[in-house]
């Protein structure tokens, strides 16, 4: 465990108490990802309180829910037993650095407002043939009104379609994210892994 970033993350979600508001989750899901897919497996990676996780619990997935943070679990952990979801997520307290992936079958991994690359590459690998695969994260723009970011944990334009240069790619934009406290430019993907792949390549 990063101690480091565990302990950043963890006072985060206690003194913001905004980042433990519940949300929509990612608009790539709703557009992309058909609602009603019962008994189907999902992995959310950085998952935070469980925005993603809650909505596709909420439509039959099974969701393997991982984060750094144990704030945010715990958080995620209530919501799901207010909503007699608990059966339908296993929540994963995890340094995603040296983070393994507990299957090789997922049916979609939903990654979003984090950045890994040879995390991607590891997980591409985890997805099994038809299944979907959804990045949304940060952009190194001009416009970015947010400084702190280094540059090794943002996007470059254009970057996510390479990626997933072996996937079919459902959809692809670049975008500003205005309902953040500072004005960022995001980039997403929904690509499907193509029935001729196979899981070991």
């Amino acid at each position: 465990m990063a101690e480091r970033d565990r302990e950043k993350w963890d006072r985060k979600y206690r003194e913001n108490p905004v980042l433990s508001d519940e949300r929509p989750p990612c608009r790539w899901l709703e557009e992309y990802i058909p609602e009603e897919h019962e008994n189907s497996i999902a992995l959310d990676v950085a998952c935070g309180t469980g925005r993603n996780t809650l909505w596709l619990a909420r439509h039959g997935w099974y969701v393997d829910a991982v984060d750094i943070s144990s704030v945010a679990l715990d958080i995620l952990k209530e919501r799901a037993e207010q909503e007699d979801l608990n059966e339908r997520i296993a929540s994963r307290l995890a340094d995603l650095d040296r983070f393994e992936a507990p299957r090789s079958d997922y049916d979609l991994i939903v990654k979003t407002n984090y950045l890994d690359r040879p995390l991607i590459a590891d997980l591409q690998t985890r997805v099994r043939p038809g299944g979907y695969f959804i990045v949304d994260t940060y952009l190194d723009h001009p416009e970015n009104e947010r400084e702190t970011f280094q540059s090794d944990f943002l996007l470059q334009a254009a970057e996510l379609p390479l990626l997933f240069a072996d996937w079919e790619i459902l959809a692809y934009e670049e975008y500003p994210n205005e309902e953040e406290t500072h004005r960022m430019m995001k980039a997403g993907i929904v690509a499907q892994k193509l029935s001729t792949l196979s899981i070991e390549e």
